[in-house]
């Protein structure tokens, strides 16, 4: 799995570094690697403070040793944190308001793949698995920091990660498939409640990314890549671009929205 220098991050995007997310308080899920590891790196370099949370402490570790190159170390914290769990999720909220007073953003991005297996071959406990991360986790997270959100009346950002797969479906994936379409409809759902809070709701939609799960199949981004109609696969940085602008003060009425990086997959 690639992991960007600060270098290489700043050469990629977005606007005035240090500055677009500067003051803002955001939790990330799923921050140990891939999508979430890049989301928290991006916020950190565009200013904001950082909750990183999941279950892998090393990877955690990890991260927050990558965040501390740039100076970003006084604005992060990790902590484990098991999103099926509402206990869990209620301490990660709870220390993310002790250590920066408030909270802006949170991303649910915690999510797993068990891999390929037809529908009459799904056990109950494999299904039951992919909906308590990947469905009851999100609304676990978006529900805790929602309640946050609203009391302060501030406004604020919710993003939870979605996926093509839930757009234009694959074979041997119905369990992942309708979790996380649940997750689309959820969050567009909950776009239309919390607009009166001037809370908006989205979902990225990413495509097939390179990540440590996809570069862990021999051969998998090589032949998935030619089938996309931009001939590439997405890498994280690019979805941890586009959230940093959702999440800005650039994008005040950018809500209810599916928003797809995919080279075109859901398209072709």
């Amino acid at each position: 799995m690639v992991d960007y220098s600060w270098e290489e991050i700043e050469f990629m995007g977005g606007k005035d570094m240090n500055e677009r997310l500067a003051g803002k308080v955001i939790i990330v899920t799923g921050a140990e690697s891939g999508i979430g590891r890049s989301i928290v790196q991006r916020c950190i370099i565009d200013g904001a403070c950082v909750t990183a949370a999941g279950l892998n402490v090393e990877g955690l570790k990890e991260t927050a040793d990558l965040c501390a190159e740039t100076g970003g170390k006084e604005r992060l914290i990790w902590t484990k944190t098991d999103v099926r769990e509402t206990a869990s999720v209620n301490d990660m909220i709870n220390q993310t308001k002790k250590n920066f007073s408030r909270l802006d953003a949170a991303i649910a991005n915690a999510g797993i793949v068990l891999g390929q297996t037809p529908f009459y071959n799904i056990t109950l406990d494999d299904w039951d698995r992919i909906i308590a991360t990947n469905l009851r986790g999100v609304f676990i997270t978006i529900q805790a920091a929602c309640k946050v959100l609203i009391e302060q009346g501030e406004g604020g950002s919710l993003l939870a990660t979605g996926s093509s797969t839930a757009i234009r479906v694959a074979p041997g994936f119905a369990s992942y498939i309708a979790a996380k379409g649940g997750v689309h409809l959820m969050m567009q759902a909950l776009a239309l409640e919390l607009a009166e809070h001037k809370i908006r709701v989205n979902t990225i939609v990413p495509g097939t990314t390179r990540t440590a799960i996809t570069e862990a199949l021999p051969g998998y981004l090589d032949k998935v890549a030619p089938t996309l109609p931009m001939g590439e696969v997405v890498e994280p940085y690019e979805l941890a671009n586009f959230v940093s602008f959702a999440l800005s003060d650039e994008a005040p009425h950018l809500t209810g929205t599916l928003l797809k990086v995919d080279a075109g997959r859901v398209i072709a």
